[in-house]
């Protein structure tokens, strides 16, 4: 287990995020709900792999990974909902010598991927723990929390993974609770922060509190239109959603970059 704030890889193209590798953060291209997936080149051959989004994305993601090499050094999970957790799941039972999986790595409050063989599992993991992949580096900050209220979004657990000396924050769902805990176990600030994955796809999510002590300059929006946009079907700013919220808090923290699902698959190099 390392310190917060330990945890960097070197710089070995200071002219990319990445050096060789690259983040792409994957849009819904079967329905028009929420998810998250995002799958990172390591540069050397391997993938990390975070969430992965519904059973309804399986084709997709997939074949996303098929075509980038299909090894998955590591596949991080946040939280066990649906637009989480349902195409690995899915992957898993039904593709599973499709692709290699070296370690999927989660903290549940419940139990789950009853059917897969125990070497490739890591439901233990602890805060602080790093994981090697390649030239990457990933760092659990923390494990599932048990909060009274919104209980599975605030169960997420959030990742640090350092490529390339760009270190990008995965928050998952983790609703205000769960980021109030978050501040408390850790300083935000210590992690260098470059890039932070807006928690619960950019509303009623973590508060302010937590960009603020990340200080990101580059945000991930794993977010469609209708919630960017806060349209139930009315127009924009129709619905109840708090998007425009955390948009105003970015533009407050002077983030000018930011990679948004609504526009599609989002390639950050």
């Amino acid at each position: 287990v390392a310190g917060f704030g330990e945890v960097s890889t070197r710089v070995a193209d200071s002219s990319s995020y990445f050096g060789k590798g690259r983040l792409t953060l994957l849009a819904n291209h079967d329905t028009a709900a929420q998810q998250l997936a995002a799958i990172i080149e390591t540069g050397e051959g391997g993938l990390i792999v975070v969430d992965g989004g519904w059973t309804d994305n399986t084709d997709y993601v997939l074949n996303q990974i098929k075509a980038k090499g299909g090894h998955v050094q590591a596949w991080l999970i946040t939280h066990p909902d649906s637009d989480h957790v349902g195409a690995l799941a899915d992957i898993l039972y039904k593709h599973a010598g499709e692709i290699t999986i070296d370690g999927i790595y989660y903290s549940f409050l419940e139990g789950a991927f009853a059917k897969i063989s125990p070497s490739v599992l890591h439901g233990d993991i602890v805060a602080g723990q790093v994981i090697n992949a390649g030239p990457a580096k990933i760092q659990v900050l923390n494990q599932a929390y048990k909060e009274n209220n919104d209980f599975v979004n605030n169960s997420s657990v959030a990742y640090m993974v350092s490529l390339n000396g760009t270190n990008v924050v995965f928050l998952g769902d983790l609703g205000r609770t769960g980021g109030e805990h978050l501040m408390q176990d850790i300083n935000l600030g210590a992690l260098k922060c470059k890039m932070v994955q807006m928690s619960h796809h950019g509303q009623n999510g973590v508060d302010y509190e937590v960009y603020k002590a990340l200080r990101p300059s580059v945000c991930l929006w794993p977010t469609p239109q209708w919630l960017w946009d806060n349209d139930n079907g009315g127009g924009a700013g129709s619905g109840s959603w708090k998007t425009q919220e955390t948009r105003n808090w970015m533009t407050r923290l002077g983030v000018k970059e930011y990679y948004v699902t609504k526009d599609g698959d989002q390639v950050i190099e």
